[in-house]
């Protein structure tokens, strides 16, 4: 039965470590991974001002060998593809050793927090077994199960865009007028301007997908 986990790792020992380090206000939220022996190719959201400067540093990254943008909202938050190969010991050959899956992502405060599927129980210890013998630091969050409704939570929506979603609604920021302002919102909550942009996003977005739109 499979299983899910949240994991905190150092942004050392995860992917881009040598882009975080030189631009480190940009925010990353990886969305996909396809993760293949040789190669990782990861789908992922970046949001910052200076993108001339990470995009220079991504391209020199050792660990990276491609490099596409795939789509721009408006001038701070960018949909990249990247590929790089996982030929050492790394985090994410665990994860493609014991066929697991990087659901999310999410870079903050020098560290990635993980969100991870395992194909069941055994996978995960196996996982887990495989950090330690490679000292690979990391701190197990959470395990539950996948199937479990309450846990995914109805919407599909993650605690940092339901504490953003809920913040903008008893601050009035959906109110017309506004009672409250992006900025005046995201100095409250002690995180940037684009980060809360990010996540108010994307948190309507999963709540219209799983109320109002449809699939044929």
């Amino acid at each position: 039965m499979s299983v899910l986990a949240e994991f905190t790792v150092p942004a050392s020992e995860f992917v881009l470590s040598e882009t975080l380090r030189s631009v480190p206000d940009v925010r990353i939220e990886i969305k996909r991974v396809v993760a293949g022996s040789e190669r990782v190719t990861p789908y992922f959201w970046a949001s910052g001002d200076d993108f001339a400067k990470f995009e220079r540093e991504l391209s020199d990254d050792p660990t990276v060998e491609d490099v596409l943008m795939l789509e721009e909202h408006e001038k701070d938050e960018r949909f990249y593809r990247v590929t790089w190969r996982t030929n050492a010991e790394s985090l994410l050959s665990g994860v493609s050793g014991t066929e697991a899956t990087i659901l999310e992502a999410l870079s903050e405060d020098g560290s990635w927090q993980l969100k991870m599927l395992f194909p069941d129980r055994d996978a995960l210890s196996e996982f887990h077994d495989y950090c330690v013998s490679n000292d690979f630091p990391f701190q197990l969050d959470r395990v539950y199960r996948a199937e479990n409704p309450q846990e995914r939570g109805e919407y599909e929506v993650t605690e940092d865009q339901q504490e953003a979603l809920m913040a903008g609604y008893d601050a009035g920021y959906f109110d017309v007028p506004r009672n409250v302002t992006l900025t005046e919102l995201a100095d409250e909550m002690g995180v940037s301007r684009n980060a809360l942009s990010a996540r108010l996003r994307r948190g309507q977005r999963n709540v219209l997908a799983n109320t109002l739109v449809h699939d044929e």
